[in-house]
Parts: C-alpha cells; sequence; structure tokens
C-alpha cells in the first residue's frame, strides 16, 4: 500500500504545505500527511463519492489553501476564484452590471464554457441560485454572497463530473470547504486603496468568528462567521481627467477638453427643429433651427449651443455593500451516529449611478415590447407646442434638453438576500457508512431604477407646461416622469439526498468500495418586472415575466476498484430526470497507472449535461434591447453619412445619427420559453501524469478536452435579419420616418445622385430558445509545487499553475460550420500562468505573486475586420501596435505574528506599476491599472 500512495503522499501534502503559515505548520503538514496515509485514513475529494487515502485522483484537482488565499490578497471569493487559472474571468460580474439583467452578482466561469458549465458547491452540496438569471437565460451562484471569511480551502476539479454531481458540471466543479474546528473569537479587517489615488480600488472588510467546542473532546462543535464587504464608487467624469493620451486619442467622447466629450443633450436645452416651409419670413422658410435655450452658463455656451458634460453623472466603478454570515454545528450522538447542520445568510447591494435622461426630440419612435399585448409599442417624444411658455416661436418645436434637476436620483440598484439551512446525519449501519441531508434555500433578487420616462406622465408634464424646462422642478413631478421601476426575481429549492457505501471485496490493490445514492429536489425561479414595465407604460424597456417549477430526481452509483497496487480504475454512473425533460443517464470512467514510485499516470472519460433552465423552459417571455447591421439599410446609412460629411456643421452632426439607423442600430428582441428543449450534452475526456521529480518537487500535467452539444441558445437577430425574407413574421419594420425623409433629401443634395432609406427601420426581432449551437474547447493544466526546508533560514515553498489553451471554436448556425481556433485573439490568450514564492521563519512570512499572459491579436476574432493587420495599417498602427503584448505583473506580501494574539500584514498589489496595456481600438477597457496597498490584522481572543 505504501508504493502505491507515494507519489500521491507527497502531491497532498505539498499541496496543503504550499503557502504556509510557519514553518513548523509547513514540516507538520507534510509529515501529518505521511502518516494519515500509512494508517489508510480515508476522507471524500471533490470529483467523487468515494472516500479514499489521497486526494490526488484521476480526475485533476487544484486545491487552493487557506494560507494561499491569505497570502493573496483576496478579499472576497471572487477574488479567490481569480487565483485559478482554469477561470476564464468571462463570467457575469457585479462590476459591469449596470445594463445587465442580473445586477449586483458575480459568477464563475471555467474553459470559456460560463456559468451554466460550472457548478459551484459548498461542502459538495450545491448552493441557491441567483434570484436572475444571467441573460435571462442561465441559472447561476452569486459568488458575492459567499463569505470569505468562513473558506478553509477551494477545491476545483478541472474535468466534468456531471456522473457525480448532475446537472451543470461540464467544464468543471468548484468546491468551498469551510472551517469546522475554529475555537475561540477572532476578529480582522483591512483596508485597501489605490497608491496613486485614495478613490481608486477603494475596498473595505471587517469580519468576526466564533468557535467552540471539540468534536472528539466534547462531542460538538459549533463555528460562525460573519463578513462586511464595501467597495468604494467613482465616476466617469473622474476618470476620463486621469486617462492617458493615447487612450483619450482612441475615445475622443472622453476627452474633457474636447467638445466631443460634452452633449447638446443640455441644461437648459437646445432648440431643434425646421420653420415651416410656409413660414411668413420666405428667407427662414424651411431653414433648420439650432440654438441655445436662453439662460445657459456662459461657460458651457460653446459654437452657439449649449453643451452637458454627461460623463460626471455616471459611475466608471459601481459601489457595493454586502453582508454574508456562514454557520455550522456538529454533535456526535454516538460512535457511529452525528448530526449536522448548516445555515448561511446573506445580503448584497450594488449601486450604478447613471447618465441623466435627455429628451429624444429627432422625430424618430421608439419603440419596445409590449409584455402583456404580445404588441411592439411606439414611442415619439413630444414637440413643445404653440403658447407653451418654453417655446418662442408660433410653431411646435423640439428642445434637446437635460433633466438634470436631481443628477443623484437617476441610478440602478441591484441587490438579493441569499439564504440556505441544510441538516443532516452521518452514520454507521451493517458495514455502510451513509450521510443523509435535508435542506431548503433560495434567493431574492431586486433591480430598481429610475431612468426610463413613462410614456403617459412624460408626455402629461412636457405638453402641460407643468415641468418648468431650465429650474429645478419639484422631485414629485420628476418621479411620476421618470418613475421607479425595475424587476422582481426569486428561486427556491428544497431537496433530501441519501448516499451510504461500503467496501464490497478486497482487491490486489486494495478494497473494492461501492457507493449508492439519490436525491429529490423541487426547484422554482419566477423573475417578474413591475407593472407600470409589463402594462409597457415604460418608454424603451420591455418586460420580463417568467415562472417555472420542476421536480428533479437522481440516482447514483459509483465504483472504485484498485484491481493491482498500480492500476486503479473508478466508474460513475447517474440516472438524472429534470422536469419534463426525458431521462437523463450519464456515465464516466477514470483510471490511473503508478507506474513508478515517482510517477503516475491518470485519464477520464466521461458526458456531461445540463438540464434546461426553469427560464428556458418555463412560462411567459422576455425582451431586451438589442443592436446590429441592418441588411436592408446600412449599405444606405453609409452612403448617405459619407454625403452629409461633406455639409455644413449640422449635417456632419445629423451623419452620425443616419449611420447609426441603419448600421450598429437599436432594436427590441424577444423571447420565449421552449417546454420541448432537450437537455446539453458534452463529451469529455483527460490524460495526464503526476510526477515526484524530487523529494520535495511535484510535478502535474493533464491534457483536457470538451465537446459540447446541443447548446441552448437563440438564434439572435443578426441571423433573423440575414434571413428575414425566408422567416416571415420574425422581423417588426416600421415606415420611413421624418428623419429618414429629411436625411435622404439633404444627401442627395449633397451627393447630386438619389440617396435615401427603401424601408423603414427595424422595430423588433422575435425569437425562442432552440437547441442550435456546439462549443469545442482543448487545453492544458500544468503544475509545479515546491517545498524547501532552508534550515535556519526558514522554509520556501514555491508555486507554478498554468493553463495552456490549445483549441476554442464556437459553432455558426448559419453556415452549420466551426469557426475558427480563437485562442490567441484578445479574449483568448494561449497561455495564462499564476506563480508564486512563499518564504516563512518564526512568526515572519513574505512573498511574491505574479500573473502572466501570453500576447494575443487585437482583434476579438477572425470576423473584426476592424483590428485586423490591415486595418491597423490604414489608420496608421503598426503590426505591432496591432496587438496585446505578454503582460506580467507581480504582488508582494508580508506578515508578522509576533505580538500576542495579533497578527498583521500587508498586500503590494502591481508592485512595478505596470499601467493598462495599450489597446489600439476604441472602447477598450479603462486604464486604470496601477500600484494598490492592502493593510490588514486580526485579533484572536
Amino acid at each position: 500500500m505504501k508504493q502505491q500512495v507515494k507519489v500521491k503522499t507527497i502531491v497532498v501534502a505539498l499541496a496543503l504545505s504550499f503557502g504556509a503559515q510557519s514553518a513548523v505548520w509547513a514540516q507538520d503538514a507534510v509529515k501529518a500527511g505521511t502518516e494519515e496515509k500509512s494508517q489508510s485514513q480515508r476522507v471524500v475529494v471533490t470529483g467523487s463519492n468515494i472516500k479514499r487515502i489521497d486526494a490526488e485522483t484521476a480526475a485533476p484537482l487544484q486545491i487552493i489553501s487557506k494560507a494561499e488565499i491569505m497570502q493573496s490578497g483576496a478579499m472576497t471569493v471572487k477574488d479567490i476564484l481569480e487565483l485559478s487559472t482554469s477561470n476564464d474571468k468571462t463570467a457575469i460580474s457585479d462590476l459591469s452590471g449596470a445594463n445587465s439583467w442580473a445586477s449586483g452578482a458575480s459568477g464563475v466561469s471555467m474553459r470559456n464554457l460560463g456559468v451554466s458549465a460550472t457548478l459551484v458547491l459548498i461542502n459538495g452540496r450545491r448552493l441557491p441560485s441567483f434570484g436572475f438569471a444571467d441573460g435571462l437565460q442561465n441559472t447561476f451562484v452569486n459568488v458575492d454572497a459567499i463569505p470569505a471569511s468562513a473558506v478553509e480551502r477551494v477545491e476545483i476539479l478541472r474535468d466534468g463530473a456531471s456522473a457525480i454531481y448532475g446537472s451543470s458540471a461540464i467544464a468543471g466543479v468548484v468546491n468551498i470547504i469551510t472551517r469546522k474546528d475554529f475555537s475561540g473569537v477572532q476578529v480582522s479587517g483591512s483596508k485597501q486603496q489605490s497608491m496613486i489615488n485614495r478613490q481608486l480600488n477603494n475596498q473595505s472588510f471587517a469580519n468576526v468568528s466564533a468557535g467552540m467546542g471539540n468534536i472528539d473532546k466534547d462531542g460538538y462543535n459549533l463555528f460562525a462567521s460573519l463578513d462586511l464587504y464595501k467597495r468604494g464608487s467613482y465616476s466617469d467624469d473622474f476618470v476620463n481627467r486621469r486617462l492617458p493620451e493615447w487612450y483619450l486619442k482612441l475615445n475622443p467622447a472622453r476627452d474633457t477638453g474636447k467638445i466631443d466629450s460634452l452633449s447638446t443633450g443640455a441644461y437648459p436645452g437646445n432648440y431643434t427643429g425646421r420653420y415651416p416651409n410656409n413660414y411668413a419670413d420666405p428667407k427662414l422658410a424651411g431653414t433648420r433651427i439650432s440654438k441655445a435655450m436662453p439662460g445657459c452658463a456662459t461657460a458651457n455656451l460653446i459654437d452657439g449651443l449649449c453643451r452637458y458634460n454627461y460623463w460626471k453623472d455616471s459611475d466608471a466603478m459601481p459601489g457595493a455593500e454586502r453582508a454574508a454570515f456562514y454557520s455550522m454545528g456538529n454533535l456526535k450522538i454516538s460512535e457511529d451516529l452525528s448530526a449536522w447542520a448548516e445555515l448561511q445568510l446573506a445580503d448584497t447591494k450594488s449601486t450604478y449611478n447613471t447618465s441623466i435622461p435627455r429628451s429624444n426630440v429627432t422625430g424618430s419612435s421608439l419603440s419596445w415590447y409590449d409584455s402583456l399585448k404580445g404588441e411592439l409599442q411606439y414611442f415619439v417624444d413630444p414637440l413643445l407646442p404653440v403658447g407653451h411658455p418654453n417655446n418662442p416661436y408660433s410653431f411646435p418645436i423640439g428642445l434637446n434638453y437635460r433633466f438634470a434637476d436631481y443628477p443623484d436620483m437617476f441610478k440602478n440598484i441591484g441587490g438579493s438576500q441569499q439564504y440556505r439551512a441544510v441538516a443532516g446525519l452521518i452514520g454507521k449501519t451493517a458495514g455502510w457508512e451513509w450521510d443523509t441531508a435535508v435542506g431548503f434555500m433560495g434567493g431574492r433578487a431586486h433591480q430598481r431604477q429610475q431612468l426610463y420616462r413613462d410614456r403617459y406622465e412624460y408626455t402629461n408634464a412636457i405638453v402641460s407646461g407643468a415641468y418648468k424646462f431650465g429650474q429645478q422642478n419639484p422631485r414629485a413631478l420628476l418621479d411620476k416622469m421618470f418613475p421607479v421601476m425595475g424587476s422582481d426575481g426569486k428561486s427556491t429549492e428544497s431537496w433530501l439526498d441519501f448516499k451510504a457505501s461500503r467496501d464490497i471485496m478486497n482487491l490486489t490493490g486494495g478494497p473494492m468500495t461501492l457507493v449508492l445514492g439519490a436525491d429529490v429536489r423541487h426547484e422554482t425561479f419566477l423573475h417578474k418586472s413591475m407593472d407600470n414595465i409589463l402594462q409597457a407604460r415604460i418608454v424603451q424597456f420591455s418586460g420580463v415575466s417568467i415562472d417555472g417549477s420542476r421536480n428533479v430526481s437522481a440516482a447514483f452509483a459509483e465504483l472504485n476498484a484498485p484491481l493491482t497496487k498500480k492500476l486503479e480504475l473508478d466508474f460513475a454512473l447517474r440516472a438524472d430526470k429534470s422536469g419534463p425533460t426525458d431521462l437523463e443517464i450519464i456515465p464516466k470512467a477514470n483510471a490511473s497507472y503508478l507506474v513508478s514510485d515517482q510517477f503516475k499516470l491518470r485519464g477520464t472519460l466521461s458526458r456531461g449535461y445540463r438540464a434546461p433552465s426553469l427560464p428556458e423552459t418555463g412560462n411567459g417571455g422576455a425582451s431586451w434591447f438589442t443592436g446590429g447591421d441592418d441588411p436592408k439599410r446600412c449599405d444606405m446609412a453609409n452612403k448617405i453619412y459619407d454625403a452629409l460629411m461633406l455639409g455644413d456643421a449640422t449635417d456632419r452632426s445629423n451623419a452620425l445619427t443616419a449611420f447609426y439607423s441603419g448600421c450598429q442600430t437599436g432594436f427590441p428582441s424577444t423571447v420565449t420559453p421552449n417546454a420541448k428543449l432537450e437537455p446539453e450534452r458534452s463529451r469529455i475526456f483527460s490524460l495526464g501524469f503526476v510526477a515526484q521529480a524530487t523529494k520535495d518537487t511535484a510535478i502535474t500535467l493533464d491534457y483536457w478536452n470538451v465537446s459540447r452539444f446541443n447548446e441552448i441558445a437563440v438564434r439572435g437577430s443578426d441571423y433573423i435579419l440575414a434571413h428575414e425574407d425566408t422567416t416571415t413574421g420574425l422581423v417588426v419594420r416600421g415606415a420611413l420616418s421624418p428623419q429618414d425623409i429629411e436625411f435622404g433629401q439633404r444627401a442627395s443634395q449633397l451627393a447630386g445622385v438619389p440617396l435615401g432609406f427603401k424601408v423603414g427601420p427595424v422595430q423588433g426581432v422575435r425569437d425562442q430558445y432552440s437547441n442550435v449551437t456546439k462549443t469545442k474547447v482543448a487545453g492544458a493544466d500544468l503544475s509545479i509545487r515546491s517545498n524547501w526546508n532552508l534550515g535556519e533560514y526558514g522554509r520556501l515553498s514555491t508555486n507554478l499553475e498554468s493553463t495552456i489553451q490549445i483549441d476554442t471554436r464556437w459553432f455558426d448556425p448559419d453556415t452549420q460550420k466551426f469557426s475558427e481556433n480563437y485562442v490567441g485573439y484578445r479574449y483568448y490568450p494561449r497561455v495564462a500562468s499564476n506563480v508564486s514564492a512563499n518564504w516563512s521563519k518564526n512568526v515572519w512570512s513574505a512573498g511574491a505573486r505574479g500573473y502572466f499572459q501570453s500576447e494575443r491579436k487585437l482583434a476579438w476574432g477572425a470576423a473584426d475586420t476592424s483590428n485586423t493587420i490591415e486595418a491597423c495599417a490604414a489608420r496608421k498602427v503598426s503590426a505591432e501596435g496591432c496587438k496585446l503584448g505578454t503582460d506580467f505583473t507581480v504582488d508582494v506580501y508580508g506578515s508578522y505574528s509576533g505580538f500576542k494574539d495579533l497578527r498583521v500584514g500587508f498586500n503590494l498589489f502591481n508592485l512595478m506599476n505596470r499601467q493598462t496595456q495599450v489597446e489600439n481600438r476604441a472602447g477598450g477597457p479603462l486604464p486604470l491599472r496601477g500600484t494598490s496597498l492592502k493593510l490588514w490584522g486580526e485579533y484572536k481572543f
């Protein structure tokens, strides 16, 4: 037995001892690991239900220890998960949730397969879904609601595990293991901010943890932890004044020193329109009106028009406040029976201040979807009628205006409350070790904002003169014109599970172990917009009304067979039934072969699956505002743009409006659930090795390959527009607008040839969820961990974690072909690595961690013709500048525990002050990266 586990033992010991808090702890970990193996103590590790004598199974598993978390400076669970290079960081984040259907939450995505393909567990069981679905489709776990201080370690299975855990375990499994043996009371806190400006990277954290009892001595133990977290915000205007010159050249609208950064939607506004063709003064008849309303401040009056800096009202960084609580209790009833319970609560809120709304007096109709009637709705901003106190003309006139009476009222707040209560029994009966639990969990989410106009109250206030332009009006009036609106979501899950294991026979390599189990669950999901949205009162904001529930049942079996002292096989089989979908049978097989005491081969082969989510199969539907090029208008929009650019300042100002009316235009897209959806399925395999390179160094290398098919998606507006003539009724168009006609006439005059749109603008598309696409990804994970005893100089641990992407391809339902390989393009670095070194001696500990990304093309893919080498050259960007170079940043930390019951430390992020990489394209990420300092301390009573 010792020969079989030797290579495994050192890998596990090194994983646990990496980043140890002291030399003594590190030595004890290695010693304890070896002793535990020799005594054949068995535990359950992520990716299997089998209790085994080591954690280095056939499936690749990364362990992030408590010490490593502390040394990294991670303040939240999201930060912790970003320590894994398997996490592609493309998942939904509360940092960019202002326009998200699931604002105020963060998820996790592995292998570029999205939140729906990554399963998140706590102590081996599921967590509640967030109250909203990402993109109104994918339910996910909000990792912001998990208290980081309660985490003992994180086990990341970098392999499919649907045969073990069921739906969604396709790209991998994140299992958060909580602290259980803490005794006493501990308080801790930290403060982080930029070294350049205290508003940047401003985060505060506090925790109180308490525990009592020892399960072995006292027969019980209790643990509880409360985290409080706050993130400071800052405005876009604050950012704009600190942006480097290269970024401002690419994004002139953010240059506060230029007119491009100011809007003619001002406070007070600008009159816009035309004198009637039969106007009394023939010199003015038919001519355009574009002039400032009286009262504009001199500093804001530029070229005869009033201007407004709209950047000062919106957030570049949203503020966040979170409280998360976790507690666990264990009770030893007898030698063969114990009970346990968990309680988890969380309250999170993210606040996004948004730009102040402005009038839309272009004459174009705004469109959105009436969720109750199933009809498109249209709205045209009213002109100021004749006799209006702010209309100095004898005919109706438009006023380009910003409603800046109370700037702070216009914000989007995403909040949620989450709960999870579980109780269980663990026992031994007739040779079986069994584990059962019952639980109830769920979450509520709510999104509230004031930004969009009420079609009736807004019109009435403008036309009647109740709203006084250029003055501060009563707040109650603004609340009617721009009412509070939003949506509420709720997810619940109740379940009962049971599993039992026993050794059924002895083989040459050890006992053959069988696990049998089953679970039943009831799930519900509700996402509903407020009544004013569903009644189509809110202009250009479509509603959501999704309601679904289902019963889920599963039975599973797993068999571990150490055929010889060198060869070990695992087999798992699961049968899942989710609601109306057919019974799904999911198999998995693992194998490991100990070539020598220093080298082990391993591999896995499995199927994965994801049951359609309740938003995808439930009742109701949703719609959102989307955009793209209109095939029937874009070519003409470009011609009109070119023609108008030949005219005067007003023509040039109208040129972009004309362009956006046919290219990159916006319109509502409606999507309905599909009760006939089949599950998503995948084929997954991995092959790798574990090597004990030296006495103190272990290496793992694993190749992985995931092919996902039957993937659920919508056809998409681009597909529907491209097939408009063959998909009758899916595209809704309006009539040619007065603006369309005017632009065409003026462009014709300037170009000297007839120009004009032949069809009206797109006002909506209709879609439905379908099993229409596929994905293929492949790559390799490399890990090298070492732990050296330096004698009187302490101990040193080093670690390298790398993910090498080899292949990432998306299927195109239109062409029925896979895309080109995206690896090496903007969002898909071929290599992502974390490397660290940690030294400790007595009460001192210090270390460094580096983050590496290989160079990438500037283009997001082959279809990105705006950022090819040729396109870069056309805008005078060199081939070297038409890519993102290799990126490497270094963090350092240090801690001291020589004070009685007190430990203090620091983290210095981005030690070398590496700036954000230059992206020679418009719309790149804000270049705000700099050096930040975090100071922290913890005191134990």
